[in-house]
């Protein structure tokens, strides 16, 4: 079984301690999931650690490890870390007329996905891994 360890390094109001523990109870079972798939680098982790990150942080990150230093709203590493964009869900809330908790779940199972082996640099396979990521966030965050 894999354990799920969230880390707010941020201080945003949405990050209050029932929206940390929904987060790790879903991301917990969306991660489990796939695990139990046995799909790419999640199938081997133990542990997956998930940093909810500034837009000054994101973008160091981003510039430092994928060479464009711009916020963004999930980083995935291999090793089973993910780094989360609050700011980033903050704006993409209001641009998709929804909230930034769902958002910030949104991005941990794409993130999640990634690490299952989806992709989504190309167009039916970005298709594919967001039809994925939306059937797992009504599944697990049916709420947001």
């Amino acid at each position: 079984m894999i354990e799920v360890e969230v880390y707010d390094v941020v201080e945003a109001e949405v990050l209050d301690e029932p929206f940390l523990l929904l987060l790790r109870k879903g991301w917990g079972q969306v991660a489990e999931l796939l695990q139990n798939l046995g799909l790419g680098e999640i199938g081997a982790l133990s542990t997956l650690e998930i940093s909810l990150l500034d837009d000054a942080e994101m973008a160091r990150i981003h510039g430092e490890f994928l060479a464009d230093a711009t916020p963004t709203d999930v980083i995935t590493f291999e090793h089973g870390e993910l780094l989360i964009g609050v700011e980033t869900a903050e704006r993409q809330a209001k641009e998709f007329g929804t909230s930034q908790a769902r958002e910030i779940a949104l991005y941990g199972i794409h993130g999640m996905l990634h690490l299952a082996g989806y992709d989504d640099q190309e167009i039916s396979a970005a298709q594919k891994m967001a039809h994925r990521q939306f059937e797992l966030l009504k599944v697990y965050f049916p709420d947001l």
